[in-house]
Parts: C-alpha cells; structure tokens; sequence
C-alpha cells in the first residue's frame, strides 16, 4: 500500500494456491498475495509454503524387485491389516505399507492367465475380484483372500475396455465398454450388459453416494475432438434397467468422479483447449472451480490426502480441496509421480503411493521426506503509473525456525520476467528472519518473486511463513 512515494507488498495465506488464470499465463496479474502464477512439488496446504513430498520406493517396489510393469490400479482401502492389493497388466500385486510382497503361499506377483491389461480390483464381503482385458474381450477374476484364484470366474457379455468399479452391500456396480455391469452376491445374480448406454459411448467411472450409483458416461466420435459427458444416476438396488436422473456437463470429457465431505467433484477436460477442469455437482449442474495443465486423471488416478483430493496429470501430483473447512478451496501441484508415465495413486494406509514407469523402469513409491526439485513464484505485481517506476528497497522473509541443510534460494524477477536481481540465500541454523538489501534493481514497471529449493535439504525442509517487499516510487 502506498505511503507518500513508498510502498510495501506482502505473500502470505500461500493456501491460495495457483492463481485462477495460472494454467494458460505464467505473467497473469490475476490473485491474491498468496497465489502462485507456476509451481513445482509444493506444499501450501497448510497456508505456509514449503517443499512437496518426496517419494522413497518400496522394498521389491521396482524392476529389480517384482514390479516389472506399470501398476495400473491400487486398491485404495486395505482389505487385512497392512495389505491391500494393484494390477498391472499380467500380474496381480500383494502390497503392504513398504512393500510390493514376493514369493510366499501364494506366490506373489500372481500372472493371471491371459491377462493383457489389468483395469481394477476390489474386496466384496471377503473376496478379491480382479477386472481385466484379454486379447479381445473382457473378463473378471476372483480370489478368495487365502488360496483359491478364478481367473475367469465371470467373462460372458465382458467387452475390452476401462473397467471402474465400485460396491455396497452385497453389490458390485462395474463399467464394461458401452454397458453398466452388475453383480448382486445374493442370489448370485451376474449381468455384465445390465444397462447400456449406446454406441460411442463408454462408462469411465462409478460411484455409490447418497443411496444411488454415479454412472460416469463419455461418448465420441471417431476421427473428431469432441465429446460429450454425462453423469446417471442408477437407483442403489441396481435392479432396475431404468435410470433416476442425469447431469450432463456439456461438450466435454469426465475423468473420475471422486466424494469429499458429502461433496461429488469431477475432473473433465475440453478437448478443443489444454489442461482440466476441476468442479463439483449441484442439482443438474455442474460448477467449475479451477484449472489444471496437463492430461486428464482417470478412475485409477485419484485418491484422498490431508481433506483433499490428489490426482495424477502428466506425471505429477496435484491437490485440490481445502486442510479445514476454514480455509479455501485451492489448487496446487504438490508433488512428483515418479517416473514419466503415471500408473495408479492409492492411499490405502494413509500414505499416497504412486505407481510409475519409464521404458523398461518400473516402481511403486511412497511420500516420504522432502523434494529438492521444488519451486514457485508469485503471480506479477505491477509498479508503474504514470511518469513513477519501483525501487526495491528490502525484502524480508520470515520462516519457521531453520535447521542444518535447510536452504531456498530467493531472486526477484523484473519487466515481465526479463530481468532477474541476484540470488539470496534463505538460510541459516536457527534463523527466522532473513532481510535482503541492495538487490540492484530500478526502474522498475513490475516485478514478481521467484523461488527455488534445489539447493536445499530432502530431510530439512524451509517453511515459509511470509515475504514483505518494501519500497518506494521513481520518477522520471
């Protein structure tokens, strides 16, 4: 706020995540002191910023263990204590909290038998049931949680295609190409075509809320970009052939659909433009909240972490939802998934695990520790007006209290990121407040701040708390 001919800034409330106009310009104007224009595997959650989560592979987690491919989906509840279970596209996978399981009776990783392409599994009242493609149709497996597998226990009226699914009660409701399949254990009732939704059209995602099935529907046409996505709505008892309700969000693709708090949000893209979309259900409507870069999440690719929901995109972790009720909604890039290619990310026991590949490199990892390819900047704060330009006089960071190692480096970018000031070190043992001067910057039109942990510690992280930028006005 100006004073005379001085002025001051201040970052702080980081929560605020990417700024709204963040995915198309990396120069946007538009937020708050706490809003980010880019970012890089960082942790804002908490309004404080701070490197992203690490990862550390699991034990036999990759090819030189027992993940020789690409884990398509983790089962994101654990059946027993400290196991649950992920599909690759031969292999069945016994996984605890630190460890993709080998050998054993049975003996684990399982190769199911003609398997090309695992799609999902999931616990009914005491057995495994496995979903995946072959050569050329469909097929569900199921293992009875100690010694018996079925690989094909069900394949008849099963297609080649994505297989979401999800269960209550004594119900299985699952996505099978153009149809909606159902299995009700009572009664021991199978019918893989129970409802179908036509040509073109394919279910990429379900869910039970509210005593009803979400009914994910996408439909295209060969050849052109477009699309067209609905939500059904299926009565709970999955009995009928007829459907409740509809939402259709218009000519676009869904990705998942995902519950939080009594809230359904969904992920869907415009295929004529980059990046997602981010919103939630209301009535029939569908209200958008943010943003993201990058390829749209699938059913595999979503789960729970600190009240927000983490989703896979292009190789990278992201984060929307709020800490606490109190704070906003927000959107951030948090951390990275691994290799290039993204798998499945589950959180059965509390901690995200990421599935990844790179050619012939394969590996499941966990969050742990701290990442060093870190970064952010703020969004561009404009100085001149009129005949007056900036001067920095100072900028002042205040973080938590600094260990050993603990490092971020701290450089303001000038006149639309063309010109930089020099480095400045945050760091420090047992420091709080860091005060830089002389930053040899005038004239200034407008300036944004830039920084970057590479430098810092994987163990000993820098939190920081806010950064005040004080200076004064130039005339011509």
């Amino acid at each position: 706020m100006a004073k005379d001919n001085k002025w001051s800034i201040t970052l702080k409330g980081f929560n605020a995540g990417l700024a709204p106009l963040a995915f198309s310009d990396s120069l946007t104007e538009i937020g708050g002191g706490g809003s980010s224009s880019e970012m890089t595997n960082c942790n804002i959650l908490d309004s404080k910023l701070t490197q992203g989560d690490g990862l550390a592979t699991l034990t036999n987690g990759t090819e030189d263990g027992v993940v020789t491919e690409l884990i398509n989906f983790i089962m994101d509840r654990a059946v027993s204590a400290d196991v649950t279970y992920g599909i690759g596209d031969t292999k069945l996978f016994k996984i605890s909290s630190t460890t993709v399981a080998s050998g054993g009776t049975p003996s684990w990783p399982r190769t199911v038998s003609n398997m090309t392409e695992g799609s999902s599994v999931i616990d009914l009242n005491g057995n495994l049931y496995y979903l995946y493609n072959t050569a050329s149709a469909g097929a569900i497996g199921k293992y009875d949680l100690a010694t018996t597998f079925t690989d094909s226990w069900k394949s008849t009226g099963m297609v080649s295609a994505p297989h979401p699914v999800a269960t209550k009660e004594d119900t299985m409701v699952f996505g099978n190409g153009r149809y909606l399949g159902v299995y009700i254990e009572t009664g021991d009732s199978f019918n893989a075509t129970k409802l179908d939704f036509g040509e073109e059209k394919q279910v990429d995602d379900v869910l039970f809320s509210g005593n009803q099935w979400y009914v994910v529907v996408n439909s295209s046409i060969t050849g052109t970009n477009r699309s067209e996505g609905q939500i059904y709505l299926y009565d709970g008892s999955a009995t009928t052939s007829v459907l409740t309700d509809e939402t259709g969000v218009g000519a676009y693709r869904i990705g998942f659909i995902y519950r939080l708090n009594g809230i359904l949000y969904i992920a869907y893209q415009d295929l004529s433009s980059t990046g997602f979309i981010i919103g939630y259900i209301s009535g029939s409507q569908i209200k958008p909240l943010g943003r993201f870069n990058g390829t749209l999440p699938t059913f595999a690719q979503k789960t729970l972490y600190k009240n927000t929901i983490l989703f896979l995109s292009s190789g990278l972790v992201y984060s929307a939802g709020a800490l606490v009720d109190d704070l906003p909604f927000q959107l951030s890039q948090i951390a990275d998934g691994g290799f290039a290619t993204c798998g499945a990310i589950a959180a059965p026991f509390g901690t995200p695990m990421i599935a990844s590949n790179l050619t012939t490199q394969y590996k499941l990892a966990k969050f742990s520790g701290y990442d060093v390819n870190s970064a952010w900047k703020s969004i561009i704060f404009p100085l001149a007006t009129g005949r007056a330009k900036g001067y920095i006089d100072s900028v002042v960071v205040l973080t938590q209290t600094l260990e050993t190692g603990a490092r971020c480096n701290l450089k303001i970018e000038v006149d639309q990121s063309t010109i930089s000031s020099a480095i400045q070190q945050i760091t420090g043992v047992g420091k709080r407040k860091h005060t830089f001067k002389t930053l040899g910057l005038s004239n200034i039109e407008d300036f944004n701040i830039a920084l970057d942990f590479s430098e810092g510690s994987a163990t000993k992280n820098v939190v920081i708390r806010s950064i005040l930028i004080n200076g004064h006005y130039l005339q011509d």
